[in-house]
C-alpha cells in the first residue's frame, strides 16, 4: 500500500507542477523552474524507491473501482516499469536542471516548465498505465505535450512548421493505436496489462490490431515511412530536443514491448516491425554521416538508434530493446545538453592537421584489425563473463551492436595512428571495456527476465539477428572505403543520395520569398 501511494504521488507531483506553472505565466520564473526540478527530482527519488520495492517484494498494484466493482483506472509497477520510471525521471530532472540556466531570463521558461511537466507525467503514465485504454491516453497527452513544448518559439516559421508535421505524424499514429485499443477493447474488453498472454489468434480483426500497434511505435518514433518529422524539429531549444530524442521517441520500443504479447503473435507485424527498423537504421546512419550540424547528425542519430531498438522488437528481443533505449536515452540526453561544449571543442580542434593519407597495404591492415580486434575482444570478454540465457538472442544483437560500434571508432581511430602500440591499447581497452558491458548486460537482463511481457519468438530470429550483423559490418567498412575502386564510387554514390534525401525545407514553398518581392522589401527598407 505504501509503495502504490509512492507511485501516485511521483505520477501526479509533475502535474501540479505544470498547473501552477501554467498560473504562474512569466511571474517569478526561476521559482517555477526549480518547482519543476524539485518535482522532478521527487519522481526519479520515488522511483528509485520503487525499483528497490519492487525487487525485493515483487510487482506493486494500485486500482481504481467502482462501486459495483468495475475497474475505471490500474497503475502498477514491475521491474520493467520501474526501469523505465528511473528512465523518465532521471532524464527529466537534468533536462530541468540544464534549462534553469539555458532559459534564465527567457519569457517562454515557464511555458517550458508547464510542458516538461505535462510530459513527465504522461510518460511516466505510459510506463505504469496497467490497461489498454489507460496506455492510450497517456500515449496521446504524451505527443501532445511534445508538440505544446516544440511550439516554445511559436513566432518562428520553423518552428511553426515542426510543429505541423510533427503534430500530423503523432495524429496518424493515434489514430492507428486507438483504433487497435478499440478493436482489442471489442474482442475482450479493457483488459489488465498483466493479464496479456501471447495471443495467437489468427482472426482478421487481431491482425489488424497488431499491424496498427507497429503503425503507432513507427510513428512515434520516427521510422520510415514516418521519418521526415524528426529533422525539422531543431528550431526548438536544446532542452527540448533532449527531452525528445532521449524519451519520447523512445516511446515507439515501449509501447512495442508493452503490447507484445498481442503484436508478436501476427507474423505480418513482426516482419514489419523488423523491416522498417532495417530500413530507418540504415538509412539514419547514412544522413548522419553527410550532415555538418552537430544538432542535424544527433536526429539522424537518433533515427538509426530507434531504428535498431524497433528491429530488435521486430526479432522479439524485448530485454535486447530496453536495455537499448534505457542506454540511448541517458547517452543521447548528454549528448544534447553538451553540443555547445562540443561545437567549442570541434573549433578548437579544427586547426589540427588531416590525417595522412594511407597506402593500400596499410588501409588494408587497419581494415582488417577494426573489424577482428573488437570481435576477439568481446569473444574473450564472454569467455570471462558468459552471457545471460533469460530471453533468446537479446544478449547476441546487443553484443552485435557493440562490436559494429566499436569497428566504425576504431577505425576512424587506427587511421590516424597506425601502429602495433596504438592496436594494442586499443586491444586493451576493448577487453576491458567489453567485460564491463556483458556485466551489465547479464545484470539489466536478469533483472527484467522475469517481469518481461511474453513474446512468440520468430522462428527466423536467428536469421534475422545475422542480417542484422552484416548490415552493420558493411556500413562499418564502407564508412573507411579507400577513395578508388568499386567501393569508393558506391561510397561517393551514398554520400550523395543521402546528402540529398537529409535535406528537409522547413519553409513551405510559398513562404520563400521572390525576387520581386525582395526587391520591393528592399525599396522599402531604402526609402
Amino acid at each position: 500500500m505504501y509503495t502504490s501511494a509512492v507511485l501516485l504521488a511521483a505520477l501526479s507531483t509533475p502535474l501540479l507542477a505544470s498547473l501552477l506553472a501554467l498560473l504562474a505565466g512569466s511571474r517569478r520564473p526561476v521559482l517555477v523552474g526549480r518547482l519543476g526540478v524539485a518535482a522532478a527530482g521527487a519522481g526519479f527519488a520515488a522511483s528509485c524507491l520503487t525499483a528497490v520495492e519492487v525487487l525485493l517484494h515483487g510487482p506493486v498494484r494500485a486500482t481504481l473501482r467502482t462501486g459495483q466493482g468495475a475497474t475505471i483506472a490500474e497503475v502498477g509497477a514491475d521491474r520493467l516499469s520501474a526501469l523505465l520510471l528511473v528512465l523518465v525521471f532521471g532524464v527529466s530532472t537534468v533536462v530541468q536542471l540544464f534549462a534553469l540556466r539555458y532559459l534564465a531570463c527567457d519569457k517562454r521558461s515557464g511555458w517550458f516548465t508547464a510542458g516538461t511537466g505535462l510530459l513527465t507525467a504522461a510518460s511516466a503514465g505510459l510506463m505504469i498505465s496497467g490497461t489498454l485504454i489507460g496506455l492510450a491516453l497517456c500515449w496521446t497527452m504524451a505527443g501532445t505535450a511534445l508538440c505544446l513544448l516544440l511550439a516554445t518559439y511559436w513566432e518562428l516559421p520553423a518552428a511553426r512548421d515542426g510543429v505541423r508535421r510533427t503534430a500530423t505524424a503523432f495524429a496518424l499514429g493515434d489514430l492507428a493505436l486507438w483504433s487497435a485499443v478499440a478493436l482489442v477493447t471489442m474482442q475482450w474488453g479493457n483488459r489488465s496489462l498483466s493479464e496479456l498472454t501471447v495471443i495467437r489468434d489468427a482472426s482478421p480483426t487481431m491482425l489488424i490490431a497488431a499491424v496498427l500497434i507497429v503503425v503507432a511505435a513507427l510513428s512515434r518514433s520516427a521510422q520510415i515511412p514516418f521519418h521526415r518529422w524528426l529533422p525539422v524539429t531543431l528550431a526548438a531549444p536544446t532542452p527540448v530536443s533532449a527531452l525528445l530524442h532521449a524519451g519520447v521517441v523512445n516511446a515507439g520500443g515501449v509501447l512495442l514491448v508493452r503490447l507484445s504479447p498481442i503484436v508478436s503473435g501476427s507474423a505480418l507485424a513482426m516482419g514489419i516491425a523488423f523491416a522498417a527498423g532495417m530500413l530507418s537504421m540504415v538509412y539514419g546512419a547514412l544522413v548522419m554521416l553527410t550532415k555538418s550540424d552537430i544538432k542535424g547528425s544527433l536526429a539522424y542519430s537518433t533515427m538509426a538508434q530507434m531504428g535498431f531498438m524497433t528491429l530488435t522488437c521486430g526479432l522479439g528481443l524485448s530485454a535486447a530493446a530496453v536495455f537499448h533505449l534505457v542506454g540511448h536515452g541517458f547517452y543521447k540526453a548528454t549528448l544534447f545538453l553538451s553540443s555547445g561544449s562540443a561545437i567549442a571543442k570541434r573549433r578548437q580542434k579544427a586547426a589540427r592537421p588531416p590525417a595522412p593519407p594511407l597506402s593500400r597495404t596499410r588501409r588494408a591492415a587497419v581494415l582488417v584489425s577494426a573489424m577482428l580486434l573488437p570481435a576477439a575482444a568481446l569473444y574473450a570478454a564472454g569467455a570471462v563473463m558468459p552471457l545471460h540465457t533469460a530471453e533468446h538472442g537479446s544478449a547476441e544483437a546487443l553484443v552485435i551492436f557493440t562490436w559494429a560500434t566499436a569497428a566504425a571508432a576504431l577505425m576512424g581511430w587506427l587511421a590516424r595512428s597506425p601502429h602495433w602500440p596504438a592496436v594494442f591499447a586499443a586491444g586493451v581497452a576493448l577487453l576491458g571495456a567489453g567485460v564491463g558491458y556483458l556485466a551489465l548486460v547479464n545484470l539489466v537482463t536478469g533483472f527484467l527476465s522475469p517481469d518481461l511481457p511474453p513474446v512468440a519468438v520468430p522462428s527466423a530470429s536467428s536469421l534475422g539477428i545475422a542480417a542484422a550483423a552484416v548490415v552493420l559490418g558493411a556500413l562499418a567498412l564502407l564508412r573507411q572505403a579507400p577513395p578508388d575502386g568499386w567501393m569508393g564510387r558506391l561510397q561517393r554514390a551514398l554520400y550523395t543520395k543521402a546528402l540529398v534525401a537529409g535535406h528537409v525545407s522547413a519553409v513551405r514553398p510559398q513562404q520563400i520569398p521572390t525576387p520581386t518581392h525582395l526587391t520591393a522589401q528592399l525599396t522599402g527598407a531604402l526609402r
